[in-house]
């Protein structure tokens, strides 16, 4: 009844759109709003993509920038760089790039950022971008050189992505991240606020470095704000109480795009949905240590049915776990369409002729998790849905204290198979199934430069995650976005929004 209403509301409110988009306009400041809170203000200790945005684009930048029309690797605070050997990076920096506090940017910089990072004492979170990286040391005022430890093919994708250069020093002899106004970075805007779990604003310096890829920022301001609900972020952006969100549900979308004021776009973009099974020990005993509950929940769920239904236009079923386009993605692994007969059977010879129970956790759409919830059911599969957010869904899969996942990635747009089984499948606490003929592959897979070796031993690991139903590929995600149409703003497939290259309309 809520999103009915929140539609009906639309019609009511809708010709004061234009004069408070209008308003706003005037006032130069993008406003968007996002489910995810940002609870610390640093790029490294933050694992939603929203603060990806602000801090890898807005705020610092990154070494590498890479086009996201043409996927084109192009100069940004390096202008160039070279491969010595398979695990010898060398770079030479820009000279006439300086921190928004007026220091100039040098290699120390550079070598300080990555070798705290790779540190496993300072314990990023997602350690799979950095426990590649063996160190860093400057060689000249503006060269450095990034050691690896292990050949590493995804390097320079990482680089111009998730890992932006930092001042020396930023995080102090406690580890602790600077206050606003002393958290500078090298990008088009600098922080001016933040409260943390609620909002974080920006403003655009007006001294960005001149040919820098990302271009000088049209717009003055960018406020972020914590929304949790997506009915309340509509009406938000309808009101004029946000410029910009995403995430937009699909049953809502099309009714939305008809609202005065409001333009709504979609682009398929490389996120998706999956549902992991954790086939550990636990602490109580757990169903899905046997193959065929596993295979039972994969033949239970009518994956096509949900996508048409709830989903939206552009989603597909992916046949193997990781997307189309990245490197190594192997397509032809064993498939489970929707067999609820099979799945009893399963179950049955599994010892659960009457039934199990399970627990699915989830992070995103309750609409999702109740379709699945509700396939599952059919078969004689009960489900306990605990729907939390993100962050501690991620601690509980470490603990080892879930059993069915129902979650999503973006793999951080990174356009290499890597991306998705070397974070899931490495043998540490986030890895559900500790199967050491998956994890050899993937990890032998990450550290060789031969390309035909590469996809022969991702191949592997798809094949076999598959078989043993480790995890199901669910749905790719339409990345539909909805904003004030006093805002000229172009998705990209990656989903990153950039708003450094969004502008006001003229």
């Amino acid at each position: 009844m809520k999103r009915h209403w929140t539609i009906l509301a639309a019609a009511a409110i809708g010709l004061s759109l234009t004069p408070s988009a209008q308003a706003q306009k005037s006032a130069d400041t993008l406003r968007w709003a996002s489910a995810f809170p940002i609870s610390a203000l640093d790029p490294y200790y933050n694992i939603s993509r929203e603060m990806v945005v602000i801090t890898s684009q807005l705020v610092w930048d990154t070494l590498i920038y890479r086009d996201p029309a043409s996927g084109e690797l192009q100069p940004l605070l390096a202008k160039s760089w070279k491969w010595r050997d398979d695990t010898t990076l060398e770079f030479t920096l820009r000279d006439d790039v300086k921190w928004q506090n007026g220091k100039p940017l040098t290699a120390a910089d550079a070598a300080y950022t990555f070798t705290y990072v790779a540190d496993p004492s300072h314990k990023i979170p997602v350690q799979t971008n950095v426990n590649w990286i063996k160190g860093a040391e400057a060689t000249g005022p503006h060269t450095f050189v990034l050691y690896l430890k292990a050949a590493f093919p995804p390097a320079l994708q990482v680089l111009s992505s998730v890992l932006p250069v930092l001042p020396d020093g930023f995080y102090g002899p406690d580890g602790a991240a600077p206050k606003v106004g002393d958290a500078v970075g090298t990008g088009p805007y600098r922080i001016t606020a933040f409260t943390p779990g609620q909002s974080i604003d920006v403003e655009a310096t007006g001294n960005y470095f001149a040919g820098s890829a990302k271009g000088k920022p049209a717009i003055a301001r960018i406020r972020y704000r914590t929304i949790p609900d997506n009915s309340t972020q509509i009406a938000e952006l309808l009101s004029g109480g946000v410029d910009w969100i995403w995430n937009v549900p699909a049953d809502q979308a099309t009714r939305l795009g008809r609202a005065p004021g409001v333009t709504v776009k979609s682009t398929e973009t490389m996120r998706f949905s999956y549902l992991q099974m954790n086939a550990r020990e636990t602490a109580k005993p757990n169903p899905l240590r046997d193959i065929r509950v596993r295979q039972a929940v994969a033949y239970a769920l009518d994956r096509e049915a949900i996508l048409k239904a709830m989903v939206g236009t552009g989603a597909r079923v992916p046949h193997s776990f990781c997307y189309i386009t990245q490197f190594g993605c192997e397509q032809n692994v064993a498939q489970y369409s929707h067999d609820p007969a099979r799945a009893k059977k399963l179950l049955a010879e599994a010892g659960y002729p009457n039934g199990v129970t399970l627990d699915l956790q989830a992070i995103r759409s309750r609409d999702w998790t109740t379709a699945v919830a509700g396939q599952l059911d059919a078969v004689g599969i009960k489900t306990t849905i605990n729907f939390i957010p993100y962050a501690a869904a991620q601690q509980r899969l470490s603990r080892n204290e879930e059993q069915l996942y129902l979650v999503d990635g973006g793999w951080f747009s990174i356009n290499d198979t890597y991306a998705v089984l070397n974070p899931n499948f490495s043998g540490d606490d986030w890895d559900a199934a500790h199967d050491p003929a998956v994890t050899d592959a993937v990890l032998a897979a990450g550290r060789s430069n031969d390309d035909a070796t590469r996809k022969s031993l991702y191949a592997k690991a798809l094949a076999r995650i598959s078989e043993q139903m480790y995890v199901l590929p669910m749905w790719t995600h339409p990345g539909i976005v909805a904003f004030s149409n006093t805002l000229e703003f172009t998705p990209f497939f990656d989903e990153n929004p950039r708003f450094f290259l969004t502008s006001w309309k003229k």
